[in-house]
């Protein structure tokens, strides 16, 4: 190893340390599957609501250094090794420690309180490293005038800001809560241990109880499934309709009722329930629910189920097979399959007229 970068480790040994951890911990998740899969994620540390709420306060810190992808990793890892030294040069290898774990839970308690996703990577504990810079920065000039005037405070800003408007533009996923949280927990935190930092005690016990609430607030467990969990929960139902056991697929949508999971696709599986249990009616009055749903995908298939349904129940009632025989309740099928696109329907209820 060339000497330059032999110094450069023993300088600033804790910026190279949190980048060689991520590194790590990345490679080793690779050896288990791929780290694009959410699965993989939250089974290695990635930041979800659930699994906090249940017991997982730990991964407030974990999500800190696990990444989504190699590109991911080199990204923050490339601007985290020089922004990190930056700060140990002028704090110490100690004190960058505090304001990088710092950071991470305040990035990742905003990020969790304020969304219900999946999240990881070292962006939130970094943008705290460039708030410390920030702090550091302020502390070495003579007043708050001269610091919103230096290039390198406008520079830095602009690049956040920058960061904050291109990346949704360019359909980048970011976790603006992290990136928030982090940017004022660090702030706070290199204020707090720069050379000219307050001697006080009041200051620190102010950050320390500000950073606690805000930890508690965000591991305080909840009820009610996360999406996460409740993805889970709408395969479980799924498989077991696959598989056409209904009694466990009614096992299922009991225990997402009971972690008060509901969603379009949730209510779709249980149409396809009721079908498999011979409850058309309820089927269709379910279907006819969905059609108006927000997913796309749900709608089509619930009118489809819908067309399908008409046409079973209006065939019954008109033959009597299965139903009781009622032209009336069957023209009332036909017309409302009809109504939908269903030429066959629509021929069937102008026999029936006719007859």
């Amino acid at each position: 190893m060339p000497r330059r970068a032999v110094a450069a480790i023993a300088g600033t040994p804790a910026s190279f340390a949190l980048a060689a951890a991520c590194i790590a911990w990345l490679g080793w998740v690779e050896t288990h599957g791929s780290s694009t899969d959410p699965e993989i994620l939250v089974r290695f540390g990635a930041l979800e609501r659930g699994r906090v709420w249940a017991g997982e306060p730990w991964r407030l810190l974990s999500a800190a250094f696990l990444h989504v992808g190699w590109i991911h990793l080199w990204w923050n890892v490339g601007f985290g090794v020089l922004a990190c030294r930056l700060v140990e040069r002028a704090i110490g290898s100690g004190r960058l420690l505090v304001v990088y774990l710092a950071s991470a839970l305040g990035a990742s308690a905003l990020s969790l309180i304020g969304q219900d996703a999946i999240a990881a990577g070292a962006s939130g504990p970094l943008f705290g490293v460039v708030g410390a810079i920030l702090a550091l920065h302020r502390r070495g000039l003579p007043s708050w005038r001269a610091f919103l005037r230096s290039g390198a405070t406008l520079w830095t800003l602009g690049g956040i800001a920058s960061m904050a408007i291109l990346l949704p533009l360019f359909r980048v996923h970011a976790d603006q809560l992290a990136h928030l949280g982090g940017l004022a927990t660090g702030a706070a935190a290199g204020w707090l241990l720069s050379p000219r930092g307050p001697r006080r005690a009041l200051p620190w016990v102010a950050f320390g109880a500000a950073l606690g609430i805000l930890v508690a607030a965000a591991v305080w467990p909840r009820d009610g499934a996360s999406r996460f969990e409740g993805a889970h929960l709408e395969r479980a139902v799924e498989t077991a309709l696959r598989d056409g056991d209904a009694l466990a697929a009614r096992s299922a949508l009991a225990r997402a009722e009971a972690r008060r999971w509901r969603s379009d696709r949730l209510q779709l599986d249980r149409v396809f329930l009721l079908i498999q249990e011979g409850d058309l009616e309820g089927a269709i009055a379910a279907a006819r629910s969905l059609r108006g749903s927000g997913d796309p995908a749900v709608a089509r298939e619930a009118a489809g189920k819908v067309v399908e349904l008409a046409r079973t129940l209006a065939y019954r009632h008109f033959t009597g097979a299965g139903a009781p025989q009622s032209d009336l309740r069957a023209a009332m099928y036909w017309d409302e399959a009809c109504a939908l696109g269903d030429r066959e329907s629509c021929r069937n209820l102008r026999g029936a007229g006719a007859r």
